[in-house]
Order: structure tokens, then C-alpha cells, then sequence
């Protein structure tokens, strides 16, 4: 699963072009002055979907900003990171948790505010979440959704307020209900972490959990513009869950100016659970999966999706390609990469090498066409032989991902059909951008985007959300599963590299733009 989020998973999307890095203010005032109801996507598609879809426990996980006008009649303005877990009744009922953590240090983390509220599934998978807060923060957001299948669902946040509006992306997945009651102490977790403010920072390593109390482990921190190599956790402790699968994560690492790193932990099965950072005001998100045991090879062809935060631009930079793996050595490498607004690559070929540890740890560096100047240094940690997290080693940027073997050596346009759940984001010229809906494909190089759209600049009340007709396009495919497409009046310039028939990174990369995100196919209830 990827966290964006989202998606896997889900990034904070601020340009310091317009924002300067600074975003505050709180959750409690912010729910205060939320008035209105929410806007879900049009369900022009077609599909098996209904209420019925959503039937159970979700951890959703959103990271975004948001403006208000306080008790005081002041405009505030924040970046935040929330966990929702979310009991849904498959009829329109929902409740839960919510734990967030805002960039106002007079707020910082508020762990446990309960709530209740409804939803709504249109057939095509669209649909929203109305949630309604109880004291002590009262107040309601709203979210649209779509539906990838039964146990996951894309959400971008909908209010657009002139006393609230937010901008916020992420996913919900279903929890395993029978996997709740115990920790996570059965593997050695590979995870992937990345805090957006007060300064960004990159994690790649891996838990271990064999005891029920405490972590052991090995991780790559990129802090401060330096990477930090194997650094070891010097001490860790693990809590039990509660009953909706939340506790606590807290390790120091070995660093020469050691770090203590707390975490709110969500579990989703005995394989996989998610983190969010509960340092008041240090804005983290991650996700932990279990590792494979076995040779942790890389061997292959790969396809693989990045994001991140620059010195000019939280947020600022990001990477979709493909690339061959085969004995230290990568070769047929294609990337496409936005920096700061600017394309930096548009279907760059690059090789490359690495060496492989016996860890799972895989030293990596690519290298552009055209000179060896351009050396991308990164770090990955194998997941299994298909599936790794890695950082990219730079001092300008901070930036992590995924990496997915590709489930078919060549593909083409009859490759690319049904229809896709999608969730982006990211900004244009001016504004902070968040979309989700579906993605319709023939087979024939014809595509539908059905999409609801949020539009914001944080401190400009009110935002926009944008629920357009059904908007056409096109689209090429490449044999190493790039496709190039194009959507009326929303990009010429969109790069989706495919991972299966079924599952994709996708980019736009249009001029003063970068949105990026996940597509999955749908899957019937």
C-alpha cells in the first residue's frame, strides 16, 4: 500500500513560494468556525458501489493545511497531520477517533478527540464523509472519497468556507479486526517515515519487535541536509494497543546528537501499521511493513514513485520512473521528476549500480544520460524481492518513496483499462491542489476523469472545491509502462508508470505544477 496516501501514501503539499514555511494555528479554534456541509464527487461512472462497501474499521491518515478565523475574528493558518480511525456500519454511520498534530505550538498534538457522522457511496466508488466532532473540540470536516475497493479508499479533505477551508490528501484501509488486541511483535518492520516541519527529515531502516516492549533496529536518516548511515536505536519501547489498535512508538537513535522520536502507531493487520508523529508540532507520517524472510534481492524491473520537500518548497519535488535491476547493475531507466514548478526531467533515460546487502539494505546510485556529474545517490531497504522504501541521498532536497517490481515485462495500450481509483496532490502557480475520483480508460487510448477537485491558498478564505462533468482525454503507452497522457482543461502533461494493469504512480508535470499521486484499479465489492 503506499500512504499518500497516499497515499501511501501522504505528503504535506505547501509551495514556500506563497507560504514561506509558515503555518499555524489550531485544531480546537479550527473546529469551532467549520460551518457548512461538505461536497462529494459526481457518480457518473458506472460500478457495483453503495453504502454497503464501506462496512467496518479504517485508519485514515491525511496530511494538509488549512485557514480560519478564530474567536478573536484573526485569520490563522496551519499545516497539519491527522489519524482517523473510522468505524463505518455499511448503512451511512460512522464513529471514531481522531488523533493531530498542528504546527501551532499553543496546540501541538491532541491525541483521542472522539466523533461521529454519516457517509455516502455513489455506484462508481465516489462518495463523503460528513464528521462531526464532540467536546472538548467541536465543530465538523468533511472529506470526499473514492472507494478502490472494500478495504481501501482515497479521501481528500472538502471545505472551502470564507471563515474555514483545508487542503488535505490521504487513504483509509481497512483494519484486520483480529489483529488489533496484540502489538506488532511477530517480524522486523522495514519503515519509511518523513517529517514536513519545523525541518524535514527522511527515515528508511527497520523495526524490530521481537519483544513485546521494546525496539531494536538499524535506519538512514537524512537530517539537516546530511545523510546519517545505518544509525542504530539506542533504546525503544512499544505500548499495547487499545481497542481501535492505537499506541505508542518511541525510539532514540544513535546519532552523534541524538534524536527521541515519538509515534502514534495505527495497526492495520499482523504485517502492516502506520505512524504518525506525536511530537507537538513535528509534523511526521510512516508507514511500517513487515519484512520477507529470505534473499532481499534486487532483481528486476522496477517501477517506482518519490516525494518530498526542497530548500525553496515544502513539498517540492517530485519523481515517477522504471529502471532494470540485474547483478549491481541498472540499465532501460526512465524518469520523470518536477522541482520547485520546474521540470527537472521529462523522460530521462539513466542507468546506474548498486551493492546489495545482506540486510536488505541496497546502496544505490543512478545515473542521467549525459553525464555522471548528475549522480543520484539513494538508499533502499528491501520490503521483500518486489517491494522496497528507499531516501535520496541530497543535500537540496528531502525526498523518499517506493518501489514496486513490475508485474509484466511489457505493456500496452489494451493494458491500460477499466476504471482506476486516484488520488493527487500537490500545487500549481498559486494554489495548493488536491484531487480524487476515477480515472476511466478504454483500452484504446481514450480516457474519462471523473474528479473532485480542491483548490486553496493558505491565509485566502475562502478555498475552491471544483466538481466538473466528466472531463476526456488520451493517452500513449510505452513497453516499459510509461504512458503519456493528456486531460481536457486539466493537464498536457500527465506520466503514469505502471506497476500492473492495476496499479500506477502518476505525475502532471505541467509548467508551474507539481501533483502526484496513485492509481489502482477498482475491484468489485
Amino acid at each position: 500500500m503506499s500512504i499518500a496516501s497516499a497515499s501511501g501514501s501522504s505528503f504535506k503539499i505547501v509551495s514556500s513560494k506563497f507560504t514561506n514555511k509558515i503555518m499555524v494555528a489550531g485544531l480546537c479554534g479550527l473546529l469551532a468556525f467549520a460551518l457548512g456541509c461538505g461536497s462529494s464527487s459526481s457518480s457518473s461512472g458506472s460500478g457495483p458501489f453503495s453504502n454497503a462497501s464501506l462496512n467496518g474499521s479504517y485508519v485514515c491518515q491525511l496530511v494538509g493545511n488549512d485557514s480560519f478565523i478564530d474567536s478573536a475574528n484573526n485569520l490563522q493558518s496551519e499545516s497539519y497531520t491527522e489519524t482517523l480511525v473510522i468505524t463505518t456500519d455499511g448503512a451511512g454511520h460512522l464513529k471514531g477517533v481522531e488523533d493531530f498534530n498542528s504546527s501551532l505550538p499553543a496546540t501541538g498534538f491532541v491525541a483521542g478527540t472522539a466523533f461521529t457522522g454519516t457517509y455516502t457511496v455513489g455506484h462508481d466508488g465516489n462518495g463523503s464523509m460528513t464528521i462531526n466532532f464532540s467536546a472538548p473540540s467541536s465543530g465538523q470536516i468533511n472529506l470526499s472519497i473514492t472507494m478502490e475497493n472494500t478495504s481501501k479508499f482515497y479521501a481528500v479533505e472538502a471545505d472551502a468556507f470564507a471563515n474555514f477551508s483545508a487542503n488535505a490528501a490521504g487513504e483509509g484501509v481497512k483494519q484486520n479486526s483480529s489483529a488489533l488486541s496484540t502489538p506488532p511483535t511477530s517480524a522486523s518492520f522495514v519503515m519509511r517515515a518523513h517529517q514536513e516541519l519545523p525541518s524535514s527529515s527522511a527515515t528508511v531502516g527497520t523495526l524490530n519487535t521481537s519483544s513485546a516492549t521494546s525496539i531494536t533496529g538499524t535506519i538512514d536518516v537524512l537530517r539537516a541536509g546530511a545523510l546519517l548511515p545505518q544509525l542504530t536505536l539506542t533504546s525503544g519501547t512499544l505500548s499495547a494497543p487499545d481497542s481501535n489498535g492505537r499506541g505508542t512508538l518511541v525510539y532514540t537513535d544513535s546519532a552523534s546528537s541524538p534524536v527521541t522520536t515519538h509515534y502514534e502507531y495505527y495497526i492495520l493487520d499482523t504485517n502492516t501499521f502506520l505512524l504518525m508523529q506525536s511530537d507537538p508540532t513535528l509534523l511526521g507520517t510512516g508507514l511500517a511493513e513487515a519484512q520477507a524472510s529470505g534473499a532481499l534481492t534486487l532483481a528486476g524491473n522496477y517501477a517506482f514513485g518519490s516525494r518530498g520537500d526542497t530548500d525553496t518548497s515544502i513539498g517540492g519535488v517530485r519523481s515517477v520512473g522504471v529502471f532494470t535491476a540485474s547483478g549491481g547493475s541498472i540499465t532501460s531507466g526512465k524518469l520523470d521528476s518536477a522541482q520547485d514548478g520546474t521540470s527537472i526531467f521529462f523522460n530521462q533515460d539513466f542507468t546506474g549500480n548498486y551493492t546489495q546487502g545482506s540486510n536488505g539494505r541496497v546502496q544505490v546510485t543512478l545515473i542521467p544520460s549525459g553525464g555522471a556529474s548528475v549522480m543520484i545517490p539513494e538508499v533502499f531497504w528491501m520490503v521483500s524481492p518486489s517491494r522496497a522504501f528507499f531516501l535520496v541521498n541530497a543535500n537540496n532536497k528531502v525526498e523518499d518513496g517506493t518501489v514496486d517490481v513490475q508485474q509484466q515485462s511489457t505493456f500496452a495500450a489494451a493494458d491500460v483499462k477499466g476504471q482506476y481509483a486516484l488520488v493527487m496532490d500537490g500545487y500549481n502557480a498559486s494554489n495548493l491542489l488536491t484531487r480524487a475520483g476515477t480515472l476511466i480508460s478504454d483500452g484504446n487510448g481514450n480516457l474519462q476523469l471523473n474528479e473532485e477537485a480542491n483548490s486553496f491558498v493558505p491565509g485566502n478564505l475562502p478555498g475552491l472545491i471544483n466538481d466538473p462533468p466528466t472531463l476526456p482525454g488520451n493517452y500513449t503507452v510505452d513497453s516499459n509502462g510509461r504512458v503519456s497522457a493528456t486531460i481536457s482543461s486539466v493537464s498536457s502533461n500527465l506520466v503514469i508508470y505502471m506497476v500492473s494493469p492495476s496499479q500506477a504512480y502518476i505525475l502532471q508535470n505541467d509548467p508551474s505544477t507539481e501533483i502526484s499521486g496513485t492509481l489502482q484499479l477498482q475491484t468489485s465489492p
